[in-house]
């Protein structure tokens, strides 16, 4: 039986994990990413003195804070798992130097070296998982430490190197972890425990096939979408709703005109998937209530989505209408990764019915 308390200590965290996101994306809108050229102090202080009265540092410096705030609450979910399943003292001790060096390294601009430790971190919790056999919420408190460190770093790396394609990596990789930290949540319920999915083959089968597939193409748009925001700060490249530029298929060069054509069109289709996967998921998740609720939310977010994406059009990317719009392809995201979780989890009891 999981630990209510480590519960609700997840949902917290997922809680600050939304305000967070909500934080980066009114960086990005503000274009404020790099108001402090320093990492990972801020104009070689801690808190330079009335930091929170500049507009454009209270948004960036205090990104950070709310960051370094996840980071402690993901350190504190995995020594809580760590604690309950006969802790080393090497482990315990050393992944948390070996995260303080890898940040270093990177501050440092030894980044093969960073990078080379990073991919013996994650060999060694691939094989430390396999061998010990460890249980779910041990491996992922485990790598979600370890992304946590990554993220940081990414976030470092985008000051100093002043990177588009670090920003848009920084984004992307924000929200996947996001996606980790409902795993968790969800994976400490009594939902995960106690719940029973009752499907037939072959509905078990359509179910873990289009819940991937769904989450991939959402992904794909979020990449689009986090590329957008990075290389059109500005303006947009057209603010026509339909047509680009005045074309249904605009050519590929200038790349921005494009990139926007992709980000909408590609946009509406997911947006039918979404709904066509989210009908289905219903039936599915008939004897899991309330994992159907995310179905339920799921068959209404894409009108919300679709609606915000054109008046972040009409309105010149006003900021409350971009910030909705990222925080609700969050939401879609998210969900979209709480059904990869139901159909394709391993704990989940499942019942088989006959095929008619």
């Amino acid at each position: 039986m999981h630990s209510r308390a480590f519960h609700h200590y997840s949902l917290f965290t997922l809680a600050v994990g939304v305000a967070l996101i909500w934080w980066g994306a009114a960086v990005t809108t503000e274009d404020v990413g790099l108001a402090v050229p320093d990492w990972p102090l801020c104009y070689g202080k801690i808190n330079p003195e009335g930091w929170y009265k500049v507009p454009a540092l209270l948004l960036e410096h205090g990104h950070r804070w709310i960051a370094t705030t996840i980071g402690f609450l993901v350190l504190g979910m995995y020594y809580w798992q760590f604690a309950r399943f006969r802790p080393g003292l090497v482990e315990g001790v050393g992944i948390v130097l070996c995260a303080g060096g890898f940040l270093v390294l990177i501050f440092m601009g030894a980044l093969k070296t960073a990078v080379f430790i990073g991919v013996l971190g994650i060999l060694w919790l691939v094989l430390k998982w396999y061998s010990q056999r460890w249980p779910l919420l041990r491996g992922l408190t485990t790598l979600a430490l370890l992304l946590v460190v990554l993220q940081a770093s990414l976030g470092g790396l985008r000051v100093v190197k002043m990177s588009d394609p670090l920003g848009v990596t920084h984004g992307t990789l924000g929200q996947v972890f996001y996606c980790l930290l409902v795993f968790i949540a969800f994976a400490s319920s009594r939902t995960w425990t106690e719940g029973r999915l009752v499907l037939g083959p072959k509905a078990a089968f359509q179910a873990r096939f289009w819940s991937l597939t769904l989450f991939f193409c959402v992904f794909g748009q979020l990449v689009l979408g986090a590329t957008l925001r990075h290389t059109q700060r500005a303006h947009l490249a057209a603010s026509d709703i339909l047509t680009t530029k005045g074309q249904w298929l605009p050519p590929t060069s200038p790349p921005d005109v494009f990139l926007l054509f992709a980000h909408k069109y590609w946009g509406f289709f997911v947006a039918l998937l979404i709904i066509f996967v989210a009908v289905r998921a219903r039936v599915w998740l008939i004897t899991l209530p309330r994992v159907r609720l995310a179905a339920t939310l799921l068959m209404f977010l894409p009108a919300v989505q679709v609606s915000l994406g054109i008046f972040v059009i009409l309105t010149g990317k006003s900021f409350w209408v971009t910030n909705f719009h990222v925080l609700n392809g969050l939401a879609l995201l998210a969900l979209t990764s709480l059904l990869v979780a139901t159909f394709w989890g391993d704990r989940l009891p499942r019942g088989e019915v006959a095929e008619e």
